[in-house]
Protein backbone atom coordinates (compact mmCIF):
# COMPACT_ATOMS: atom_id res chain seq x y z
CA UNK A 1 0.00 0.00 0.00
CA UNK A 2 0.98 3.30 -0.78
CA UNK A 3 3.24 5.09 2.24
CA UNK A 4 0.88 7.47 3.56
CA UNK A 5 -2.43 5.47 3.36
CA UNK A 6 -3.82 2.77 5.72
CA UNK A 7 -7.04 1.79 4.32
CA UNK A 8 -10.08 2.60 3.62
CA UNK A 9 -12.07 4.70 6.20
CA UNK A 10 -15.83 4.83 4.56
CA UNK A 11 -17.80 4.78 1.52
CA UNK A 12 -20.47 7.70 1.43
CA UNK A 13 -23.94 7.70 -0.48
CA UNK A 14 -26.74 10.79 -0.75
CA UNK A 15 -30.02 10.17 0.15
CA UNK A 16 -33.20 12.24 0.20
CA UNK A 17 -34.07 11.28 3.80
CA UNK A 18 -31.73 10.99 6.77
CA UNK A 19 -34.01 10.03 9.54
CA UNK A 20 -34.99 7.07 7.22
CA UNK A 21 -31.55 6.08 6.18
CA UNK A 22 -30.65 6.00 10.12
CA UNK A 23 -33.67 3.59 10.42
CA UNK A 24 -32.70 1.66 7.79
CA UNK A 25 -28.91 1.48 8.57
CA UNK A 26 -28.75 1.72 12.18
CA UNK A 27 -32.35 0.25 13.06
CA UNK A 28 -32.02 -2.73 10.78
CA UNK A 29 -28.56 -3.61 10.20
CA UNK A 30 -27.26 -2.52 13.25
CA UNK A 31 -24.79 -0.07 12.29
CA UNK A 32 -23.72 2.54 15.29
CA UNK A 33 -23.55 6.22 15.15
CA UNK A 34 -19.85 7.63 15.01
CA UNK A 35 -20.84 10.83 14.58
CA UNK A 36 -23.36 13.74 13.51
CA UNK A 37 -22.84 17.19 11.85
CA UNK A 38 -24.12 19.46 9.29
CA UNK A 39 -21.94 21.86 7.02
CA UNK A 40 -22.34 24.72 4.49
CA UNK A 41 -23.46 26.47 2.75
CA UNK A 42 -19.94 28.46 2.40
CA UNK A 43 -17.29 28.88 0.83
CA UNK A 44 -14.78 26.22 2.31
CA UNK A 45 -17.78 23.50 1.94
CA UNK A 46 -18.47 24.64 -2.13
CA UNK A 47 -14.57 24.32 -2.61
CA UNK A 48 -14.60 20.79 -0.70
CA UNK A 49 -17.31 19.53 -2.17
CA UNK A 50 -17.50 21.03 -5.53
CA UNK A 51 -21.18 21.51 -5.19
CA UNK A 52 -22.47 25.25 -5.08
CA UNK A 53 -24.62 26.09 -1.76
CA UNK A 54 -23.40 22.80 -0.64
CA UNK A 55 -25.54 21.79 2.56
CA UNK A 56 -26.30 18.95 4.44
CA UNK A 57 -26.84 17.29 7.07
CA UNK A 58 -24.45 14.08 7.89
CA UNK A 59 -23.98 10.92 10.25
CA UNK A 60 -21.14 8.97 10.15
CA UNK A 61 -21.79 5.13 11.18
CA UNK A 62 -19.57 2.17 12.60
CA UNK A 63 -19.93 -0.66 10.17
CA UNK A 64 -17.61 -3.41 11.49
CA UNK A 65 -14.70 -3.14 9.57
CA UNK A 66 -15.42 0.40 8.30
CA UNK A 67 -17.36 3.59 8.16
CA UNK A 68 -20.83 4.54 6.05
CA UNK A 69 -20.80 8.20 5.78
CA UNK A 70 -24.35 8.92 4.69
CA UNK A 71 -25.46 12.29 3.33
CA UNK A 72 -28.62 14.18 2.48
CA UNK A 73 -28.11 17.66 1.17
CA UNK A 74 -29.90 20.83 1.31
CA UNK A 75 -28.30 22.84 -1.67
CA UNK A 76 -30.52 23.68 -4.51
CA UNK A 77 -30.44 21.62 -7.70
CA UNK A 78 -29.94 18.01 -5.85
CA UNK A 79 -30.64 14.95 -8.38
CA UNK A 80 -32.94 12.32 -7.48
CA UNK A 81 -31.04 8.59 -8.33
CA UNK A 82 -33.14 6.52 -10.45
CA UNK A 83 -34.10 3.00 -8.26
CA UNK A 84 -33.03 1.17 -11.27
CA UNK A 85 -29.25 2.67 -12.14
CA UNK A 86 -27.52 -0.09 -13.35
CA UNK A 87 -24.57 -1.81 -11.52
CA UNK A 88 -22.46 -1.48 -14.59
CA UNK A 89 -22.25 2.01 -14.94
CA UNK A 90 -19.28 4.02 -14.09
CA UNK A 91 -19.05 4.97 -10.69
CA UNK A 92 -19.33 2.97 -7.48
CA UNK A 93 -21.34 0.21 -8.24
CA UNK A 94 -22.62 -1.27 -4.94
CA UNK A 95 -21.57 -1.84 -0.80
CA UNK A 96 -21.28 -4.94 -0.12
CA UNK A 97 -21.71 -6.56 3.19
CA UNK A 98 -19.96 -9.93 4.33
CA UNK A 99 -22.58 -11.83 6.48
CA UNK A 100 -21.74 -13.70 9.50
CA UNK A 101 -24.63 -16.70 9.78
CA UNK A 102 -27.38 -17.60 7.96
CA UNK A 103 -27.21 -15.53 4.97
CA UNK A 104 -30.69 -16.90 3.95
CA UNK A 105 -32.06 -14.67 7.67
CA UNK A 106 -30.11 -12.02 6.41
CA UNK A 107 -31.85 -12.01 3.39
CA UNK A 108 -35.44 -12.38 4.46
CA UNK A 109 -34.66 -10.29 7.38
CA UNK A 110 -33.75 -7.43 5.21
CA UNK A 111 -37.04 -8.24 2.39
CA UNK A 112 -38.92 -7.50 5.50
CA UNK A 113 -37.61 -4.08 5.80
CA UNK A 114 -38.17 -2.93 2.29
CA UNK A 115 -35.04 -4.14 0.51
CA UNK A 116 -35.57 -4.98 -2.93
CA UNK A 117 -33.60 -8.02 -3.95
CA UNK A 118 -32.70 -8.41 -8.00
CA UNK A 119 -32.34 -12.30 -7.30
CA UNK A 120 -32.60 -15.35 -4.74
CA UNK A 121 -29.37 -15.89 -2.75
CA UNK A 122 -26.74 -17.90 -4.95
CA UNK A 123 -25.48 -20.26 -2.73
CA UNK A 124 -21.80 -21.56 -3.30
CA UNK A 125 -20.80 -20.06 -6.53
CA UNK A 126 -18.65 -22.38 -8.20
CA UNK A 127 -18.09 -24.81 -5.35
CA UNK A 128 -15.87 -22.12 -3.96
CA UNK A 129 -17.80 -21.36 -0.52
CA UNK A 130 -19.00 -18.10 -1.62
CA UNK A 131 -22.98 -17.14 -1.78
CA UNK A 132 -24.11 -13.69 -2.93
CA UNK A 133 -27.30 -11.66 -4.25
CA UNK A 134 -28.04 -8.03 -4.86
CA UNK A 135 -30.79 -5.69 -3.90
CA UNK A 136 -31.55 -2.11 -3.32
CA UNK A 137 -32.02 0.12 -0.29
CA UNK A 138 -34.96 2.28 0.69
CA UNK A 139 -33.30 5.00 -1.28
CA UNK A 140 -32.55 2.70 -4.74
CA UNK A 141 -28.67 2.09 -3.58
CA UNK A 142 -27.42 -1.11 -4.49
CA UNK A 143 -26.61 -3.52 -1.43
CA UNK A 144 -24.57 -6.57 -1.79
CA UNK A 145 -24.66 -9.15 1.24
CA UNK A 146 -21.98 -12.03 1.07
CA UNK A 147 -21.03 -15.34 2.61
CA UNK A 148 -17.17 -16.76 2.54
CA UNK A 149 -16.15 -19.43 3.82
CA UNK A 150 -13.12 -18.59 6.19
CA UNK A 151 -10.67 -20.43 3.29
CA UNK A 152 -12.00 -18.21 0.41
CA UNK A 153 -8.87 -15.79 -0.26
CA UNK A 154 -11.17 -12.54 -0.09
CA UNK A 155 -12.94 -13.65 2.67
CA UNK A 156 -12.43 -10.40 5.79
CA UNK A 157 -9.98 -12.67 8.35
CA UNK A 158 -7.38 -12.29 5.41
CA UNK A 159 -6.79 -8.78 5.62
CA UNK A 160 -3.43 -8.28 7.03
CA UNK A 161 -4.63 -5.56 9.68
CA UNK A 162 -8.10 -7.23 10.50
CA UNK A 163 -9.26 -7.78 14.13
CA UNK A 164 -12.73 -9.98 15.12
Amino acid sequence: MMKGIKGIHHVAMSVPDLDRAEAFYCGVLGFEIADRFSFGPSPESDEVTGVRDAAAKVIMLRAGNMHLEIFEYHNPGVGEQSGRRPVCDHGYTHLALEVDGDIQQVYRTLAEAGVKWHAPVLDDLEGEGYAVTYGRDPFGNVLEIQKLSNGNPAHISHLPHWKA
